[in-house]
């Protein structure tokens, strides 16, 4: 989803270096009246090769039905251990992640008795779709040094648990949420939220939540003028609907309950920080009826220079789903079905192990005008009847040039 990988992609870039800085522009300043815009284009050449591997060891059929002329007939091609399937077609594109480029407007009016009033609407950008989109239209009342109370369309501090730019089980955005934030004791952060349906009728919508809740927290302990330590948690509950009549596939969760950890270090040029969650689901499919989650990630980062810096993160999740009960999914259910293990591979299989890697190099021209190198890595490693079954393989390399303003 655009909003969640605009979320990520926040999360990752964060702490890379002293120079980062999302500066705002002040348009008009009067009366307690505040209006201010700030945004990023991130542009990048991207190369990325993906290929699926078949593992396992039975016979099955892949793609669609081909006509062999020698043959006379319809045949479909076999699975071959070591069989394999090119997913890219590894050329060198120009373009923008989604969300990595966005822009925020926002207003806002001092009120007596130190509160303020914001209002803030957030566009994002994306190759795929319509292009822009809407990423954020919320309201906001905070009280100076104390909180605030947001309604609307907005992200969530539970989204800034995570340090790794790996893994996260919680929520992190919200289409229609009420949010509180509790600032006044210093260093400390302690969030809540509850989300509202989020479609007009819950009842005819697969896709969308009924309802969910959580609570997040994060706490800085500085140690020493150039050393601290950050500990964070948090928890997400997400209902939809159970009873809906085509709910037949694996794909959303009826309840979903999240958690994660996360402790970062800091001291003067180096970096550390280290992940830990996990997810329990709930699910209507017809063949899935749970899954849990686990993960880690850990990341390490060191400036070199006040202008140049490196980092690298490795994260690994384990996903084991259960059936429905007399529910067996077979190695050769392909014979039936075209290309099953694409079509449902993120669903279907009883366990999956996912690991993620990358390496990110940050040049800094100026404040706001960054240079950056990233490679990143993803492996994913079906199973079946407790055999590898496929394997999924992606490293993307990037090149770019980000803009803040």
């Amino acid at each position: 989803m655009k909003l969640r990988v605009l979320t990520s992609t926040m999360i990752m870039v964060l702490g890379a270096s002293t120079l980062q800085s999302h500066a705002v522009y002040n348009l008009y300043k009067k009366d307690g009246l505040s209006l201010d815009v700030n945004g990023e284009i991130n542009v990048h050449f991207k190369n990325d090769r993906k290929q699926y591997t078949y593992q396992y060891d039975q016979p099955g059929t892949i793609g669609a039905p081909q006509y062999d002329y020698s043959l006379g007939q319809w045949v479909s091609p076999q699975i071959l251990v070591g069989a394999y399937e090119e997913r890219t077609d590894r050329r060198t594109r120009l373009g923008h992640d989604d969300g990595a480029s966005w822009l925020d407007i926002r207003g806002s009016q001092k009120l007596p008795q130190d509160w303020r009033v914001t209002g803030t609407v957030g566009f994002g950008y994306a190759d795929s779709g319509t292009g822009m989109y809407l990423n954020s239209a919320n309201l906001a009342f905070d009280k100076l040094n104390t909180g605030s109370i947001s309604l609307g369309r907005q992200y969530l501090h539970s989204g800034y648990v995570t340090r790794t730019g790996t893994f996260t089980t919680l929520e992190t955005f919200a289409a229609a949420s009420i949010r509180a934030d509790y600032t006044a004791i210093p260093n400390l952060h302690l969030s809540a939220y509850y989300n509202t349906p989020s479609s007009p009728d819950v009842r005819n919508n697969s896709s969308r939540e009924v309802e969910g809740f959580g609570a997040s927290l994060s706490y800085r302990l500085p140690m020493s003028q150039e050393q601290n330590l950050r500990f964070a948690a948090g928890y997400s509950d997400s209902r939809a609907n159970p009873n809906l009549s085509t709910r037949s596939g694996n794909q959303v969760a009826i309840d979903s309950k999240g958690y994660a950890g996360s402790v970062e270090y800091r001291h003067a040029q180096v970096l550390a920080a280290l992940d830990l969650g996990g997810k329990k689901e709930d699910l209507n499919g017809t063949v899935t009826d749970s899954a849990k989650t686990d993960f880690f990630g850990v990341k390490v980062g060191y400036q070199f220079t006040p202008r140049f810096s490196l980092t690298a993160g490795h994260g690994k999740k384990d996903i084991t789903r259960d059936n429905k009960q007399g529910v067996q999914v077979v190695a050769n259910a392909a014979r039936d079905a075209t290309n099953v293990a694409y079509a449902y591979e993120s669903f279907l299989f009883p366990k999956t192990e996912e690991k993620r890697s990358y390496v990110r190099a940050d040049y800094y021209l100026r404040e706001n005008v960054r240079l950056y190198g990233r490679v990143d890595n993803i492996e994913l490693q079906h199973q079946l009847d407790g055999k590898d079954y496929a394997k999924l393989e992606d490293t993307a390399y990037r090149a770019g040039v980000s803009f803040t303003f």
